[in-house]
């Protein structure tokens, strides 16, 4: 009879105590598990947030790319724009002691003078008495206007550079109050009719047409011999042209032509001429 029991006894043991090993082999199942999958999640992220990282490189390179592109373009616009500026200038400038020759045989047409009105015959009422002129022997003393002062070549110079400097770098209002301003202070200087001429170029470039006419027609009073001159009465066939008045325009290229026939500027008048 005790056999039977102890059997019983022993096999309940033996169930109780492997229950225990087989709830932590699950346990172990189920942590290897959950390792796994946060190794895989975590694997992936990385791996998500390499190529997100290699996205934001290249683009971040193209983004520049396109900086360093547009970089160059800006400073070699203004290069050529600086370029161009001081093509204009060696071109158009050439020694002060080179004047224009005029032509032989053709000057500017001198100013129609009105004809004298005829004679009219005085009435016997309105003829009076007109008592002889008597000349003075010695002419009256005149009052001469003082010279203007002397300028000084070196600071001419300087101001005319440093007008010309605000020009190229495009402050063009600056500039047209400088080269005015120099106008003003060294009309008698060599450098009078470059300045001149560059501020009637000053408010061609600030889009008045107006001043630039006034400012050319007024070299070609003063210095109607300056190697300025043609390209002067260039500026104003082109003002002309732009504010609409064409017969204006054609009349100043045919004067253009006809007093500085040998110069650029009345090449390029010859094939605007209609």
């Amino acid at each position: 009879m005790l056999r039977p029991a102890f059997s019983i006894v022993l096999t309940l043991v033996s169930l109780l105590g492997s229950v225990p090993a087989k709830a932590g082999l699950f346990d172990d199942d189920v942590a290897r598990k959950q390792i796994a999958d946060l190794q895989k999640s975590t694997s992936q992220l990385l791996i998500d947030q390499s190529r997100l990282m290699e996205q934001m490189s290249r683009d971040v390179a193209e983004l520049q790319g396109h900086i360093e592109l547009l970089v160059n373009q800006v400073s070699l616009l203004e290069k050529r724009q600086k370029d161009l500026y001081m093509d204009v200038d060696n071109r158009l400038q050439p020694l002060e002691s080179n004047k224009l020759k005029p032509t032989p045989g053709k000057s500017s047409a001198p100013s129609a003078i009105p004809a004298a009105p005829p004679p009219v015959e005085a009435k016997a009422v309105d003829k009076v008495e007109v008592q002889p002129v008597v000349i003075p022997q010695s002419p009256p003393v005149i009052n001469a206007q003082p010279a203007a002062p002397p300028v000084d070549p070196a600071a001419a110079l300087k101001a005319y550079e440093a007008a010309l400097d605000l020009f190229k770098a495009g402050r063009y209002k600056d500039a047209a109050s400088a080269f005015n301003q120099f106008g003003q202070n060294y009309g008698a200087s060599e450098q009078a009719p470059n300045a001149q001429f560059w501020l009637g170029n000053s408010y061609y470039a600030l889009g008045d047409c107006v001043e630039v006419i006034i400012s050319q027609q007024k070299l070609l009073a003063k210095w109607p011999t300056s190697s300025r001159a043609p390209d002067a009465m260039g500026s104003i066939a082109t003002c002309q042209a732009e504010m609409g008045q064409k017969a204006e325009t054609q009349k100043t290229l045919r004067d253009l032509v006809a007093r500085y026939p040998e110069s650029k500027a009345a090449a390029t008048a010859k094939l605007q001429i209609k």
